[in-house]
């Protein structure tokens, strides 16, 4: 039973990058559940990741939102890990000019926590970026991408679960 696995593995492996993409059903369902939770304005909650009333942080919101929109193999984690690619979170790095709608958007505010923050992209266009993400005073909220420092922005990435 464990050849099953192991053939998955290595035909992900084998496979060009043009094949390894976040699924359409999986990014289309991520996107409205992102949407819906920006809609309900829940609060900040450092490791909230449960539910929407009792508050949300930053990977804990992703979390939920993939949970909810049925993504497969996912687990809660924190952004540091989900920018490792950890806790089932698979990813490719992307530029900024190649950005699409749910795409990984890594924050880092101390240089003692690397990718310490992270959010998804809800609009990706060549002249506009909207990004969701849990902010501590502000709850989990959308707004334009370039109200960041462009220095804090620390990568994006391209999900590749469910291929």
């Amino acid at each position: 039973m464990l050849w099953l696995p192991l053939c998955s593995l290595l035909a992900q492996s084998f496979a060009g990058h043009e094949c390894r993409a976040f699924r359409a059903e999986y990014r289309n369902s991520f996107k409205r559940q992102l949407e819906f939770i920006v809609s309900k304005k829940p609060r900040y909650a450092w490791g909230g990741s449960n539910d929407i009333s009792s508050g949300l942080d930053c990977s804990g919101y992703l979390y939920l939102a993939a949970k909810w929109a049925g993504v497969p193999g996912v687990t809660r984690t924190t952004a540091c890990r989900m920018a490792l690619g950890l806790g089932g979170w698979t990813s490719r790095p992307v530029a900024i000019d190649a950005s699409q709608d749910c795409d990984l958007v890594f924050w880092t505010f101390s240089p003692t926590r690397q990718n310490g923050h992270v959010g998804a992209l809800l609009k990706a266009t060549l002249k506009d970026r909207v990004v969701a993400h849990a902010s501590t005073l502000r709850g989990v909220v959308a707004e334009p991408l370039d109200k960041f420092p462009a220095k804090s922005l620390s990568g994006l990435r391209r999900l590749t679960i469910g291929d």
